[in-house]
């Protein structure tokens, strides 16, 4: 039983993985004019903490109140699950930190470099904010309920998770 825990877990973590790199990446379409265009686009870096937020939040930006909460919580929402699976894998806090960070700086660099959507210090600053929740809500199951069967509930939620994003994913006819 533990062994097919283990294998849907890395299956899952993978799996992740992939849903993580086509929501930050593939959202864009990949064609020699659009590559052409990124090429001769001017960058947005904002370096300022929580300019971007509280522009959302203010309603200085022409996005719709759905959209600015969208992006501030979907920040957060989309790297809970690296801080679980991470933290999981290392159980140690501050190498599973240490990764979350790193990883979302390699995002927002290959958005940099990419000329994909805005390199922004707010997007770090959430994506680690979602890290650090996954990765507490492990470490305080690890305490309540014991590693292995945090595993397996770690597991089954995962699997959960990806099957409701799959659902979602399609519109409904």
């Amino acid at each position: 039983m533990f062994r097919i825990a283990t294998l849907t877990f890395y299956a899952s973590f993978i799996y992740y993985g992939w849903l993580l790199f086509t929501v930050v990446f593939i959202r864009y379409p990949i064609t020699p004019e659009h590559l052409y265009e990124l090429t001769l686009a001017t960058r947005d870096v904002n370096y300022v903490p929580f300019q971007t937020i509280t522009n959302y939040l203010q309603g200085a930006y022409q996005v719709t109140l759905w959209d600015a909460w969208l992006n501030v919580f979907g920040n957060i929402v989309l790297f809970i699950p690296l801080g679980v699976y991470v933290h999981i894998l290392v159980k140690r806090k501050r190498i599973t930190a240490l990764l979350v960070v790193a990883t979302t700086c390699f995002i927002e660099s290959m958005q940099y470099v990419l000329n994909i959507g805005a390199t922004d210090i707010d997007d770090i600053i959430l994506n680690f904010t979602g890290g650090m929740l996954g990765m507490y809500a492990v470490a305080i199951s690890f305490r309540l309920i014991g590693m292995r069967r945090t595993f397996y509930l770690a597991t089954l939620l995962s699997i959960a998770g990806h099957i409701l994003f799959y659902i979602n994913s399609f519109p409904l006819m």
